[in-house]
């Protein structure tokens, strides 16, 4: 009797957070999600291409336009990008790349959960080593040094605490470090300007930079992410990618987007200014609020409530956020930054509970 791999009947796939009906009165804060449309440019592009008839035929199999402009905006060469199906698609093509029987990836813990669900896609015989977090949620960059791994993976500003992590230590990790580096930044550019490492892994031969256009971008309908890395890395794991990864429509609604500068700028200020004013409120009532560098806020709700009841009664209000129930992450619920009437919404029902 046939049967499938032993290594993929065991695997447990990556369990994401809610997505209910689009047709539902919810206010949904669960995944990070922007909460303001894309560029009206994207529109323009996606008429374009249906007015022109043009997808019967094939998609430009390397992005090569959609690499351009992120090379323009970046300031690099577009040998250094590898564009892919969301930045999901880009770390599993490092994953297989790297890892092999005896292989040992580490992580801090908690970073994106979805780390070890992509090493166990490569069904090999590897080892993972999850290193906690420091007191001030900050990574423990010696004892990652120390794992002795051949790749070490974080997502930087991290989820689901949002801090950042300073670039001279990431850049100081990596030059000390002999394995690869896989630095995420999907959350960059809610971040201090210039806290990105995307110029250094054109240079750096074990760095690799992921970036995905579903966050800062308001794509996360799209599929569409990028890998930043040496020419000789990027040629080589361009070996790995399906021949046409990224549909047509993605390359060019991506493309509009990158392009559209000030629109960019403006929703993403409007994310920081709400960010900061909910941040307040919250500590006003008495929650404590990690500092913040992406679109989401890491929430312990005052000593005497617990983060799962506070999960539990706001999604019975409509309103849903993430509560991971684990390690250092049991006391804290997320919430994504959505906009300042989503966040008046928020505030009400947690004053609510804080009043009985």
């Amino acid at each position: 009797m046939k049967e499938f791999r032993k290594e993929l009947l065991d695997l447990v796939p990556y369990t994401p957070g809610e997505q209910p009906s689009s047709t539902s009165q919810i206010i949904k804060l669960n995944t990070n999600e922007n909460p303001y449309s894309p560029s009206p440019n994207c529109a323009k592009a996606l008429n374009e291409i249906m007015a022109l008839g043009l997808l019967r035929k094939y998609p430009n199999p390397s992005s090569d336009s959609l690499r351009e402009s992120i090379a323009k905006i970046y300031g690099i060469s577009k040998d250094n990008i590898l564009v892919t199906n969301g930045s999901d698609e880009a770390i599993r093509l490092l994953f297989t790349g790297i890892l092999g029987n005896q292989s040992t990836i580490a992580s801090p813990d908690p970073t994106y959960s979805a780390y070890p669900v992509f090493a166990d896609t490569t069904m090999e015989d590897y080892r993972f080593v999850k290193v906690p977090l420091l007191k001030d949620f900050h990574f423990d960059w010696q004892s990652l040094l120390a794992s002795k791994a051949d790749l070490v993976a974080f997502a930087n500003p991290n989820a689901p605490t949002s801090l950042l992590e300073a670039k001279e230590q990431v850049i100081d990790f990596v030059e000390k470090f002999p394995g690869f580096v896989l630095c995420d930044e999907a959350y960059i550019d809610f971040a201090e300007p210039g806290s990105s490492c995307i110029q250094d892994a054109c240079s750096k031969s074990n760095l690799f930079v992921s970036r995905t256009f579903s966050k800062s971008y308001a794509l996360a309908g799209l599929r569409v992410g990028f890998l930043v890395g040496t020419k000789e890395n990027i040629s080589i794991l361009h070996k790995l990618k399906d021949s046409y990864n990224v549909g047509m429509l993605d390359q060019a609604i991506a493309k509009a987007a990158i392009e559209d500068i000030g629109y960019f700028n403006q929703i993403t200020s409007q994310i920081l200014i709400t960010r900061k004013r909910l941040s307040q409120s919250l500590m006003q009532l008495g929650c404590e609020v990690v500092v913040s560098s992406t679109n989401f806020l890491f929430v312990k709700p005052p000593s005497s409530h617990k983060a799962k009841d506070w999960f539990e009664k706001l999604k019975n209000n409509g309103i849903f956020i993430r509560y991971f129930g684990s390690g250092v992450s049991a006391d804290y619920i997320r919430i994504t930054i959505g906009t300042d009437d989503e966040s008046d919404s928020v505030l009400k029902a947690i004053q609510k509970f804080l009043e009985k």
